[in-house]
């Protein structure tokens, strides 16, 4: 049996967390490749290292890399971790000073070179866990995740090469697996010339999920510091559930639509081999957690889950050209397509088209591409909005599903309305300022008082 173990940041965010891991991943029968993320907050402070770099703030650059160098001692002397350890980990935080120096002498710093400096994070969390359990007298061994996942040189977003990536995994790390547990980073790779690369933030997911798929994983565990799959953020919604069993159809539009537990890419790589993928608590490791299955007998009956994403901005395109013309929707995506700007909802009528965009784009591109479509449409931008999605597999099937949602809105302005085409959710935009009243009346409505 062959388990992939992920450990987020907050799973590997200090000794006692760490102390933690080392318990859980003993507790597991089988072949283990335990997968890390940075410690909690790292990667958030490499970005800000990097940003100093750009400035060529070269002391408040440096001052960063001494405290993350501090905080990553003192959990490795907490951990009991051997002189050899402790001596990699002063290395790497050393050359990471070095390109630091560089990178401020010169005021830039490229895609590739953040990569180079981000990676830090992942390396320095893999190096304490290793040492954590060797210290603990468990074999295990140190793998540099990025022999193993070859990408493009697309940097901070690459893309997995799953071929050669494949062929690597089975041919050489599914030996190691059999004599001890493996220590590996998530998040990073490496292109065809053996340059680091990341997979783009929430990459660390993805990595386990490629992992399992190319050992031919028995499961992936996604540890993390909730319970599971949550019908609802309990942020916004105390009541909110765990969900013990979803589909991963319902898994994975929970997660586009705004649930935080699960990277959306998470799963992709595991359903060509069909593993099935848990969501879990470390810091409840006796909790039963969420099973993300392939099953279509698991399929929620009615509905599982509201999801919400903040920041969304509303773009409404009006023509007179759109009626019983052709090639008008093809002219309208050229242009988004042109200026990598990226559709989330889309709703039509005769005339008008409305789209909403992920909260990442770029203000430029958007006012580019605004330009380029006021030559033939008229067209309205609004921000400070909400996206809010009711999920389910038996959407389709519950009667009059409508017209309860609705009902709970009676006071609330929804200025857009979409129905996926896989019939696996319902969606609409409001104002920002409804968000937690809306997402609250829908749990209520549709899952607090079916259970």
């Amino acid at each position: 049996m062959i388990t992939v173990l992920k450990f987020g940041g907050t799973s590997v965010q200090d000794a006692k967390a760490i102390a933690d891991l080392v318990e859980i991943v003993q507790s597991r029968p089988g072949q283990k490749l335990v997968v890390v993320s940075a410690l909690a907050q790292v990667t958030d402070s490499l970005i800000k290292v990097s940003k100093f770099c750009e400035d060529a703030e070269v002391q408040q650059a440096q001052h960063l890399v001494m405290d993350l160098y501090e905080r990553h001692k003192n959990v490795a002397r907490k951990l009991s971790l051997t002189e050899p350890k402790l001596k990699l980990l002063e290395e790497l935080f050393l050359g990471l000073g070095t390109m630091v120096s560089g990178l401020c002498t010169i005021g830039e710093v490229s895609t590739r070179s953040r990569d180079q400096l981000i990676a830090v994070g992942e390396l320095a969390s893999s190096y304490l866990v290793h040492g954590a359990l060797i210290a603990n007298k468990i074999p295990a061994t140190w793998a540099d995740a990025r022999e193993y996942i070859s990408t493009n040189s697309d940097f901070n977003f690459a893309t997995v090469n799953f071929e050669v990536t494949q062929k690597q995994i089975r041919e050489r790390l599914k030996t190691q697996l059999e004599s001890q547990i493996v220590v590996t980073q998530g998040f990073i790779a490496s292109d065809s010339r053996g340059i680091t690369t990341t997979l783009g933030r929430g990459g660390s997911d993805y990595s386990a999920a490629v992992f399992g798929a190319g050992l031919e994983a028995d499961k992936v565990e996604i540890w993390t510091d909730v319970d599971g799959i949550m019908s609802a953020d309990p942020r916004l919604v105390p009541e909110a559930i765990v969900i013990r069993r979803i589909h991963f159809l319902e898994a994975a539009e929970m997660a586009y639509f705004g649930a935080k537990v699960l990277h959306p890419a998470t799963i992709y790589p595991a359903i060509s081999q069909k593993i099935p993928v848990w969501i879990l608590n470390s810091r409840n490791p006796g909790g039963t957690g969420t099973e993300i299955t392939f099953d279509d007998r698991f399929k929620a009956e009615t509905i599982c889950g509201v999801a919400y994403k903040k920041n969304v901005t509303l773009v409404n395109i009006y023509s007179t050209r759109m009626l019983g013309a052709h090639g008008f929707l093809k002219s309208v995506f050229d242009i988004f397509a042109r200026f990598r700007l990226s559709v989330d909802l889309i709703s039509t009528s005769e005339v008008n088209l409305s789209l909403t965009l992920d909260p990442n784009f770029d203000a430029q591109s958007l006012q580019n591409a605004r330009e380029e479509l006021k030559l033939f449409s008229e067209v309205e931008i609004n921000g400070d909005r909400a996206m809010i999605s009711v999920i389910g597999g038996g959407i389709r099937r519950t009667h009059g599903l409508a017209a309860k949602i609705f009902s709970e809105l009676g006071d609330t302005n929804v200025q857009m309305i979409s129905m996926g085409a896989s019939e696996l959710n319902i969606s609409f935009v409001v104002n920002t300022s409804q968000t937690e009243g809306v997402v609250r009346k829908l749990h209520q409505a549709l899952i607090t008082r079916s259970h």
